[in-house]
């Protein structure tokens, strides 16, 4: 990547102190949540990490040697109660042995410190990772973790305790060392995406039409390798339980019985607007494809730059029903790329304000949704893949527009 100095893209007091003030207010939100608390119950009746604690009790089952009864709603909730003793509400489990081969260890600590060691060590492992994505003429020096950390997504995802942070750092380091020409160790990073099957259906598509043989080798082995030794520990049990509890998911999403407002998918999208269940369906199925074709037409005409993997990303999350708000903590990686791109070639108003727009939105659509049912999360998912597939296919170079006390 070019590391001459650049014209900044944005006003750089702004980009100095707007973070830090999001930082703040971050912070004095979760000293409020938590000083409004009763026996780690916050005001909507919600234990503290709530994400977190369905990890905490399916690890706590798994190490007494249960791990199937995770998925028995009665037995998780008696060991979310272990937890968080005040809490009422049940949080299912849905993931694959794999994850829940990942996260056993999680309950060897209280309930409280492991959620933030698991936190902690996700967002430093986030800003580690995604630093190197920016180029001078975004952010120099500390501005790029202020940056990094104030981003909503990263926000939202820590506050539910999710595990979006390391989606986003597997498929950042994957991509850093793949360009460092070591394909090996990247498919080994990148194949850990497997705990998550949706995340990584589009890597052996852009692998392939790339010949990157290695890469997708490595990839598929490792991901292989640590499904193998999921089953190796668990037994094929696990495995029948985990796919018996694909009919409950999809029967919760499909009723509402999770928060719609929360969902930024193209299902949820349509049915918000009022359309049938299986056009909805049909939606998110073409939404898929379409998706998908546009990340393989850039891979195949740009080959493997980092505004393809910028393409990837963004289509990854429009491929399933299921995605979660906190998921959008995957974004940040294709907003760096995006800003790092238009502070070395230049770019309009419009896309500076689109930027800027992606960025914010992680915060306000679930709000906006739960007042209005327009979950705005999807189109504006679906105007990031077409803003990073137009940057990567459009090639000639703009001046780039200097900065002034009222640029943004």
């Amino acid at each position: 990547m070019n590391t001459r100095p650049e014209q900044p893209l944005f006003d750089p007091e702004r980009l100095r102190v707007y973070p830090r003030l999001a930082l703040v207010v971050y912070a004095l939100g979760a000293i409020a949540l938590v000083a409004f608390a009763t026996a780690m119950i916050d005001v909507f009746g919600k234990p503290l990490g709530y994400d977190f604690i369905t990890f905490w009790a399916a690890s706590k089952l798994t190490l007494q040697g249960h791990a199937v009864e995770a998925f028995d709603y009665q037995r998780i909730f008696m060991a979310e109660q272990l937890a968080v003793p005040a809490n009422k509400v049940v949080f299912l489990w849905h993931y694959p042995p794999i994850y829940q081969l990942l996260i056993a260890p999680l309950a060897l600590l209280p309930y409280v410190l492991s959620y933030f060691a698991f936190v902690g060590t996700g967002l430093a492992l986030y800003v580690v990772t995604l630093r190197p994505l920016f180029d001078r003429g975004l952010a120099m020096g500390r501005d790029t973790t202020f940056l990094v950390l104030a981003f909503p997504g990263a926000f939202i995802c820590a506050f539910h305790g999710q595990n979006s942070l390391y989606s986003t750092v597997l498929f950042v380091g994957g991509m850093l060392l793949a360009e460092r020409g070591r394909p090996w160790a990247a498919g080994f990073v990148l194949g850990f995406l497997i705990y998550k099957p949706q995340l990584g259906v589009l890597l052996p598509v852009a692998f392939l039409l790339t010949g990157q043989w290695r890469l997708m080798f490595s990839t598929g082995l490792t991901a292989l390798a640590i499904g193998l030794t999921a089953t190796a520990v668990f037994g094929f049990e696990l495995w029948a339980a985990f796919f018996r509890n694909t009919e409950l998911v999809r029967g919760i999403m499909e009723n509402g019985f999770l928060p719609w407002s929360k969902m930024p998918s193209a299902f949820v999208f349509f049915r918000e607007l009022g359309l049938p269940q299986t056009l909805a369906y049909g939606a998110q199925g073409l939404t898929a494809v379409m998706a998908a074709a546009t990340m393989a037409y850039v891979w195949w005409r740009q080959g493997s730059t980092r505004m393809s993997w910028a393409v990837l990303i963004a289509a990854t999350l429009l491929i399933p029903p299921y995605t979660f708000d906190y998921e959008f903590a995957i974004l940040a990686p294709v907003l760096i790329i995006l800003g790092s791109d238009m502070a070395r070639r230049g770019a309009s108003f419009s896309e500076k304000a689109l930027l800027v727009g992606l960025y914010v939105m992680p915060v306000v659509v679930a709000p906006i949704a739960g007042a209005t049912h327009l979950q705005l999360g999807f189109p504006l998912l679906v105007a990031a893949l077409v803003f990073a597939a137009r940057r990567a296919l459009v090639t000639e170079v703009r001046a780039p527009s200097l900065p002034t006390p009222a640029s943004i």
